[in-house]
């Protein structure tokens, strides 16, 4: 059942997956995309001092080239960088050129940057010529406060001005503390809109998905007070925030904070990594699998949390450092630990290293990008999403089975104290009850019947001259009488009623509401039963032995010895009379 639920579940990430936005530029888009890649050049590693009127002078023309497939970045190597571009008026379609109305436009068209990490993307300038000379500047970046007139989205882009029409370059100038790829395209309005709605939808489904493992994890904390299912939910909510600042989505909802988006994606990385450092100890349950794979993950836990604290002081470049070398490490580190736990036997492994699996994926695909190894698109940008996405529900997948785990192996231990408690309790070569439970259960059987008001009866009975059996024909022989008395007495008294060795070869029955003159019938009973059960031939000679019963009731003050000491009493009498007999005190 379980394999079917993933195989649903699997199809409907590949679903989910679908929803998400492709590559902002394709052939099959071009009447809505234009992949201004292909169409500018790029002065690439610019001094940061340079400004527009520099760069757009005839002098600088050389030192400009066309992009042609090179990576268009910025970041702590190369701190600014420059594009330049002329709008393919043919391209757009009617209404656009120098002069043209707006309202004459076949549609809206839009600048759009889409960078590998918005948040980190310090600053785009926009700088569109005018008529008379010189140029408008419009400025976006995660260090440049929202317009609220610009259009809302999880990337950075201009509406076209009139300017841009003009058949005169254009020019962009991107800038970054911080190492950050990024794709650019124009795009119609109604294809933005339709991209932003897939995009939104894709995450809405994610975030849901992940608010639901929380909530649905809380309730199994609640219930059932395993600490993996809180660390399972520290983890989730980190991952969740640390995705809604890396995709955008904080800009979308509160605008551009400056300083501050940075700062908290640095701070949710490192809680991200903490925790689920932590929840990966405490599935696996290193402690037992591997002393050292614990130290050296609870370690890793500790510098996650460094991450967070560097962040917080604004040493961000030693959280950047610090996040991605440490994930890489993690994401070994864990790997080992879960193989090392599949081979111990652990079953529950082997689901988390299955969702630990698309969480690497995910994140080997996302560093790629970020290492300009591939190109930013829509599978690339989302892929650490996407990854997250299925090592969720397949992380609560593996907690259920790691929660039947723990059942199981409860079960078992429960198994093994019932066990080892009845052998503490009972005889091993009668299998009756010993004188330990006697004492015990007979007490409570007293209670139980002064508070009910019921009748309590006791035999007890002893094998007539067992000694001259055990002298005469050995103990073996002795130990196989003992053996057939036991099961007499199990075959003429009921469930409820207990039999146990009191010691020696003395035993003692108690049985619950019996009243004792229905107690002798019963001794009578296991008395015949046993002089029958005991007949046997040992070398040759005939051997039958015989047992004394002696029978009483519960009384008003009795006590357990008092008890036990008038049923020896009555047994005595019955060896007295001649023995092989029941009497009832």
């Amino acid at each position: 059942m379980v394999r079917k639920y993933k195989y649903w579940l699997f199809l409907f990430f590949v679903g989910l997956a679908c929803v998400f936005p492709k590559r902002i530029a394709s052939e099959e888009n071009l009447t809505s995309v234009i992949d201004l890649e292909k169409i500018s050049d790029y002065y690439f590693d610019a001094d940061p001092a340079l400004g527009i009127d520099e760069v757009s002078a005839p002098e600088f023309s050389g030192r400009f080239s066309p992009v042609n497939g090179r990576p268009v970045w910025t970041g702590k190597h190369a701190p600014a960088s420059w594009l330049k571009f002329t709008i393919p008026l043919a391209r757009l379609g009617p209404g656009y050129g120098p002069g043209s109305n707006a309202e004459d436009r076949a549609v809206q068209w839009l600048l759009l940057v889409k960078p590998s990490f918005s948040i980190i993307l310090d600053r785009v300038e926009f700088y569109v010529p005018r008529a008379e000379g010189g140029f408008d500047r419009f400025d976006v970046g995660a260090q440049v406060k929202s317009d609220p007139a610009a259009p809302h989205s999880r990337y950075y882009c201009f509406s076209l001005p009139a300017g841009a029409f003009r058949e005169k370059p254009c020019y962009l100038r991107i800038s970054s503390s911080t190492d950050v790829l990024m794709n650019l395209a124009l795009v119609t309005a109604p294809f933005f809109a339709e991209q932003q709605m897939k995009s939104f939808l894709g995450y809405g489904a994610l975030f849901g998905i992940m608010v639901a493992m929380v909530v649905y994890s809380l309730f199994l904390l609640l219930s059932f007070h395993y600490h993996s299912y809180l660390y399972f939910i520290f983890h989730n909510v980190a991952i969740g925030l640390w995705v809604f600042y890396l995709q955008g989505f904080a800009k979308v909802l509160f605008g551009t904070m400056p300083g501050f988006d940075q700062m908290m994606l640095w701070v949710w990385a490192g809680q991200f990594i903490t925790w689920g450092t932590v929840f990966t100890i405490s599935f696996l349950d290193l402690r037992k699998g591997s002393k050292l794979l614990f130290y050296i993950l609870a370690t890793a836990a500790g510098v996650g949390s460094l991450i967070s604290v560097a962040a917080i002081v604004r040493l961000d470049d030693l959280a950047f450092v610090l996040s991605h070398y440490l994930g890489l490490i993690v994401a070994v580190l864990v790997t080992i630990a879960a193989v090392l736990r599949i081979k111990q036997g652990y079953g529950p492994a082997r689901d988390y290293l299955v969702a630990w699996s698309f969480l690497v994926a995910g994140g080997l695909v996302f560093a790629l990008m970020g290492l300009k190894v591939l190109p930013v698109n829509g599978f690339t940008s989302n892929a650490i999403s996407i990854g997250i996405a299925f090592e969720s529900m397949f992380l609560a997948m593996a907690l259920a089975d790691r929660f039947k785990y723990l059942e199981l192996e409860k079960k078992n231990l429960e198994a093994r104290q019932t066990h080892f408690r009845e052998l503490s309790l009972t005889d091993s070569l009668t299998g009756l009850r010993n004188r330990r439970y006697l004492m015990i259960e007979l007490a409570k059987a007293m209670k139980d019947a002064r508070q009910n008001g019921e009748p309590l009866s006791v035999i007890m009975l002893d094998i007539d001259d067992f000694k001259t059996v055990n002298d005469r024909f050995g103990h073996e022989v002795g130990d196989d009488i003992l053996i057939s008395l036991a099961h007499s007495i199990r075959t003429c008294t009921r469930e409820t009623d207990s039999a146990c060795l009191y010691g020696g070869d003395e035993l003692v029955v108690f049985m619950p509401k019996v009243e004792k003159q229905d107690a002798l019938r019963i001794a009578e009973r296991i008395r015949t039963h046993f002089e029958t059960e005991s007949l046997r031939v040992i070398n040759g000679k005939s051997l039958g032995a015989t047992v004394s019963l002696g029978v009483v009731g519960l009384e008003g003050e009795d006590t357990i010895d008092t008890l036990l000491s008038r049923a020896d009493a009555a047994m005595y009498q019955a060896k007295s009379r001649g023995k092989n007999c029941s009497v009832v005190l």
